[in-house]
């Protein structure tokens, strides 16, 4: 009997709809902060309609386990620190210079991490490099 209603729990919760982000996933057995840290490269950059994926393909971002982070482009570097705010849904870079940027995440597996700007409305789809 137990059996069963531990099943019927967890087929509720595994099929109820209430996922975190908007493109997924439903539920995922890796902690965020796991998921985001490693390299990325842009699979597709796009505003609304406008692909911009070309204008990117010389970036890697690097999430590290301390929350620190580096974009490169080309030989350049800038560092700073991310993070996650108290939305699940919100993720911030803070760069040395001073400046920050806020974004909406929208996807985040092992595989795929999908971010938009909320500033400039640029999503970025980013995946391993």
């Amino acid at each position: 009997m137990k059996t069963y209603l531990l099943t019927g729990l967890l087929a509720v919760f595994l099929f109820s709809g209430c996922r975190k982000y908007e493109e997924g996933p439903t539920v995922s057995l890796w902690p965020r902060k796991e998921r985001i840290e490693g390299k990325w490269v842009a699979a597709k950059v796009a505003y609304n309609t406008t692909d911009s994926t070309s204008a990117y393909k010389d970036y890697i971002w690097e999430f590290t386990r301390n929350y620190s982070v580096i974009v490169q482009v080309n030989k350049v570097k800038r560092l700073g620190v991310w993070g996650t705010m108290t939305s699940d849904k919100d993720f911030v870079i803070d760069y040395d210079d001073g400046e920050r940027q806020l974004f909406e995440i929208r996807k985040m597996t092992r595989k795929e991490f999908w971010i938009r700007n909320k500033q400039s409305q640029l999503e970025f789809q980013l995946k391993p490099y």
